[in-house]
């Protein structure tokens, strides 16, 4: 009688014990505030996550997430200058447009200017022409180079219709098979020079990294907006082999965005903005 009323006291005490646990937990728990993200941390945690998974991840690893960290780190920061650099685009400098986003054939910048015969820099061919805001950035680019000396800055190629890039194309890759092209030459639709913002200069080949021009618009072509698309070591990120010649316009502030927070890589701060603007924060329905 005796073990069996000890034992049923044992009993109790651990069940009060349990219930007690329960209940405490409940407490805590209740008294814990939920975490709720604005609608701007969560673009954010889902660009990040996208941006750690993005196609041409495989060794740039280290690289990407050293940059999702210090995003993931200052985030404030970063939402702050993200937002204000999408806000602030009102020329539309910071479309994405590569190997797997397309532009119609029947796009056109509304605001192309033809390129003239000028004092400040040197065309090569008389059917060239820019977007007003890469011209007026060219010329105060140019204007700059001359004072450094540079009086030889060439524009030699600009804005390239759908056709004229489908020209481009198909010839390159007749004469040199699609494989080369591919790495040398954007198929229709899939070129920066068909939004009216890119510029090739010089002689378009690799030698123009050891002319004046060439090492003058490496050191000196952030601080007017312009940077350079397809950087050395970087073919499997952008899709291109490095062209020392080629500078797209995404306007200063965009250039300040790429190499604070993006390793100075055109197609890294590119592809975030877009993962950040198309994030899908929209609720799940069960």
């Amino acid at each position: 009688m005796t073990k069996r009323f000890l034992y049923l006291c044992l009993s109790l005490f651990l069940l009060l014990e349990i219930s007690c646990l329960f209940s405490c937990s409940k407490a805590k728990k209740a008294e814990e505030p939920e975490i709720v993200l604005s609608p701007d941390e969560q673009r954010l945690v889902i660009a990040l996550d996208s941006f750690r998974n993005i196609y041409y991840k495989a060794g740039y690893e280290e690289e990407i997430n050293a940059i999702a960290d210090n995003i993931q780190g200052n985030t404030a920061d970063f939402i702050q200058d993200i937002n204000n650099l999408i806000a602030s685009d009102e020329n539309g400098l910071l479309l994405l447009v590569d190997k797997r986003h397309y532009l119609a054939n029947s796009f056109v910048p509304e605001d192309l200017l033809p390129l003239e015969k000028n004092n400040d820099y040197a065309i090569s061919r008389t059917d060239l022409s820019l977007r007003v805001c890469v011209e007026e950035a060219l010329r105060k680019m140019a204007i700059a180079a001359k004072a450094d000396g540079i009086s030889n800055l060439v524009v030699s190629s600009t804005y390239r219709s759908y056709d004229y890039q489908k020209t481009i194309y198909e010839r390159n890759v007749r004469q040199m098979g699609k494989e080369a092209a591919d790495r040398e030459s954007a198929a229709p639709g899939t070129s920066q020079h068909q939004t009216g913002t890119a510029i090739d200069f010089g002689s378009i080949t690799d030698e123009f990294a050891e002319t004046k021009s060439g090492k003058w618009l490496e050191a000196n072509a952030h601080k007017y907006g312009f940077s350079l698309s397809f950087p050395e070591g970087y073919e499997p990120v952008t899709g291109y082999r490095w062209e020392c010649w080629h500078y797209r316009y995404i306007g200063q502030s965009a250039v300040f965005m790429q190499e604070k927070w993006f390793n100075n890589v055109q197609q890294y701060m590119m592809d975030f903005i877009d993962l950040y603007k198309n994030a899908d924060i929209t609720p799940k329905v069960n």
